[in-house]
């Protein structure tokens, strides 16, 4: 009777040895695997973002025209407006970054980069076929619409690299990535571009 429960224990303990020892190996697998996948994640949302940056950088890039403005400051335009190629290839870029990356940016910076973007159709539409020098003076009027775009961005591109790369924040956002429409109106009409609307028509259709 003891030889057998001898057996028996030795077997129980046997079973139960490879159990654990499965699942130790099972959950050790399958946190590999979840850390992987963190990984990945993240090195596409750190791509994304990376990206976003280095556009931010061409927004602000200005060229300067020679001569004052009346407000005593050197005349630049953004480098994106001055020419109509510089903001043809502006446009494709900026494009191309918003629907490659969109799904690994925030909801924060999706809206922002929606209202850029309606912000660069309108722009679009007034400038029509106006000539190059049309554009550059259009682009002294509005620069500091583009830093201020470009600063908003940088604000929520920051927060991903200060904050959420730091805590492993890997989950994708999928909150709505637009502001309203009357939100999107009263944004667009501090811009500069809507404050001088007649002066840039104006400026375009002389041209």
């Amino acid at each position: 009777m003891l030889k057998n429960s001898s057996a028996i224990f030795a077997l129980s303990g046997a079973i139960l040895g490879s159990l654990l020892t499965g699942l130790i190996g099972y959950v050790s697998i399958t946190k590999q695997t979840k850390l992987r996948l963190v990984e990945k994640v993240l090195d596409r949302k750190t791509e994304a973002h990376e990206e976003l940056i280095n556009f931010i950088g061409v927004m602000r890039t200005t060229v300067q025209l020679g001569g004052v403005t009346d407000g005593g400051e050197l005349k630049r335009c953004p480098l994106a407006l001055f020419s109509r190629k510089n903001f043809g290839d502006f446009l494709s870029e900026f494009s191309r970054v918003q629907n490659l990356f969109d799904r690994w940016l925030s909801s924060d910076i999706k809206r922002e980069i929606s209202l850029f973007m309606d912000y660069l159709v309108h722009l679009n539409e007034y400038s029509g076929n106006a000539s190059d020098d049309a554009l550059q003076v259009v682009g002294v009027i509005i620069k500091n619409d583009f830093f201020t775009f470009a600063d908003e961005l940088d604000r929520y591109a920051h927060v991903f690299f200060n904050k959420d790369m730091l805590s492993l924040k890997y989950k994708t956002d999928s909150e709505w990535s637009k502001h309203s429409v009357d939100v999107t109106y009263q944004k667009l009409a501090e811009t500069l571009l809507f404050k001088n609307k007649k002066k840039i028509l104006d400026i375009f259709n002389a041209s």
